[in-house]
């Protein structure tokens, strides 16, 4: 099986929730990337998938070249 890494419920950290987006991404975040992404139609090793994973890491404080 193939493993996500960070695509998992939990495994990005929340963001301070301070419009309704906020609230949507940290719904995803703790849902699972992954999931949340095959929810919405996307193959969990998709381009959308890792870019996702991806974008919610850089939001969540994650430095670039670790994201």
């Amino acid at each position: 099986m193939l493993r996500i890494y960070h695509g998992g419920p939990g495994e990005i950290p929340p963001i301070d929730e301070r419009v309704p987006a906020d609230v949507f991404e940290n719904a995803i975040r703790a849902f699972g990337v992954v999931a949340a992404c095959e929810w919405f139609g996307h193959s969990p090793d998709s381009q959308f998938t890792a870019d996702t994973i991806r974008e919610l890491r850089l939001r969540s404080g994650i430095p670039q070249e670790s994201a």
